[in-house]
């Protein structure tokens, strides 16, 4: 039985680190939003119009979506930590050429490499905090994700808003020049610190597994769980690797087991696209200007609006690992369709016409709702998107299939980001009725498809889709330190 796990563990201070590519996923999705506020950005790009603006933003998640798609290759290859790394260089080569740009191509492709560089880092470092982490810390340790984007998103907004009161016409460059700064830091740092034991006994180096696991986990008095628990995980991936015989990406959809992993560890990351909060994120200004907002109020507002993720991401450590996934999925989704449903009235309702006076209650409810939204999606929907994937797929796969599951985020979240500045302008609050929708249907897909999996290890999730059969055991580590009794306990558990 694992000891009692505190909270100031190597592995959560670890994943504060790692933190750090959530923390810049936060702040170059942010970065853009004040940046298309700032009169000096649209006058140097000559005024973009809606379609060149959700390209300026789409680009990203372009970018984030070949990021995703190569990091099965790269973190299987390289491993976690040189896969991060890769990545972060990157980051800092787009942070570059973004400050640089002097023309809209070349800013284009500073945000496809920044984009590039997050799909990499997002890929990877959920999976790599999954895999160290101790099944009672694990929700908290890939929780800290969202936090940490939610923080990028703080910094960046209030960046903007620095921006707006430092009268320089190359004041939109200071923004994109400090996108550099978080990938650097990640990149070399990551090199610093330990490698996932599962992926070193998936590459079969049980010696350098063993050693690394130790260094993570122990404390100076649980000699005994950490021989156990090593042995265990030795254990359960040698018998991945054995019936599944190497699995490539085929396999993801080969049997209705790994489809259904697929499916839930998919769903989550298409709910939290569907929820809105990539519209809201990125085009609140443009929201607040159809609220007759000027250019300061945008910026102020959109500030405020990125205290609101931390603080909810910060309560939301105290409860992800005591609450079920599948209660938090669904109270989440219900809420935001509610939400959307009250924005959509008081949008339509209470118009902000140009010429005529406004209703001023009405716009702080509905700043409000916009709010209450940030708020519910970094407290509860926000932190299953970084927990739920990691953890549903065996080790041969978690790479692999965490990559799927960026893929379709950055896919959907792509197509949201350019189409919302033409339908905020062509159809303007009607728009917000799609997300009212989309929310309830996420509802509904959670509380009949999703299963529960709190609680419990990454090798006892196998149980719960059914694909590893735990049969007859034909290997179990070679280990000097575990006796006889300790090794009939190890075939036990597997069965």
């Amino acid at each position: 039985m694992a000891p009692n796990t505190p909270w100031l563990t190597k592995t959560f201070l670890a994943s504060l680190f790692l933190g750090i590519g959530g923390f810049l996923y936060g702040y170059d999705s942010g970065i853009i939003t004040p940046s298309l506020a700032l009169a000096s950005f649209t006058n140097y790009f000559d005024k973009p119009n809606a379609p060149l603006r959700g390209a300026i933003v789409s680009v990203y998640q372009a970018g984030a979506w070949l990021g995703s798609a190569s990091v099965g290759i790269t973190s299987d290859k390289l491993g976690r930590r040189k896969a991060i790394a890769f990545g972060c260089a990157w980051g800092v080569l787009g942070g570059v050429l973004m400050a640089a740009a002097v023309h809209v191509a070349m800013l284009i492709l500073g945000r496809l490499l920044v984009g590039y560089a997050v799909g990499t880092i997002t890929g990877v470092a959920p999976v790599f905090g999954a895999e160290i982490a101790k099944t009672q810390e694990r929700a908290r340790i890939t929780a800290v994700n969202q936090m940490m984007v939610a923080w990028g998103f703080f910094i960046a907004l209030w960046t903007g808003v620095g921006e707006g009161k430092w009268q320089n016409e190359n004041q939109w460059r200071l923004g994109f020049a400090i996108q550099a700064i978080p990938a650097l830091l990640l990149g070399v740092g990551v090199l610093f610190i330990g490698e996932s034991p599962r992926w070193l006994c998936l590459k079969g180096r049980y010696e350098d597994a063993e050693k690394t696991f130790r260094r993570w986990h122990y404390d100076g008095s649980n000699d005994e769980w950490c021989k156990t628990e090593f042995a265990l995980i030795q254990t359960s991936i040698a018998l991945e690797v054995q019936a599944q015989h190497r699995l490539g990406w085929a396999d993801l959809v080969r049997t209705p087991p790994f489809r259904r992993r697929l499916f839930v560890g998919s769903f989550v990351w298409a709910a939290a696209m569907l929820s809105g909060i990539s519209f809201v994120q990125y085009f609140q200004t443009a929201i607040y200007a159809t609220l007759r907002f000027d250019q300061d109020q945008q910026l102020l507002v959109s500030g405020l609006y990125g205290c609101v993720a931390p603080i909810a991401c910060i309560l939301s450590l105290f409860f992800v690992d005591r609450i079920g996934r599948k209660k938090i999925l669904i109270t989440s989704s219900s809420l935001l369709s509610v939400s959307y449903l009250i924005i959509t009235i008081l949008a339509a309702v209470y118009p902000a016409r140009p010429g005529q006076p406004t209703n001023e209650a009405a716009q702080k409810a509905l700043i409000a709702c916009i709010f209450l939204v940030s708020a519910n999606y970094s407290a509860l929907l926000g932190p299953m998107t970084w927990i739920i994937p990691p953890e549903v797929f065996t080790t041969e796969l978690r790479a692999k299939a965490n990559a799927v599951v960026q893929v379709i985020h950055y896919s959907i979240s792509l197509v949201i980001t350019q189409c919302s500045p033409i339908a905020l302008e062509k159809v303007g609050w009607k728009y917000y009725i799609l997300f009212i929708l989309t929310n309830a249907l996420c509802t509904l897909v959670f509380a009949v498809a999703y299963p529960e999996t709190r609680g419990k290890s990454l090798e006892q999730i196998d149980e719960i889709f059914g694909d590893i059969q735990k049969r007859d055991i034909e290997f179990l580590p070679e280990r000097n330190d575990v006796d006889e009794k300790d090794g009939v306990e190890l075939e036990e558990a597997a069965r």
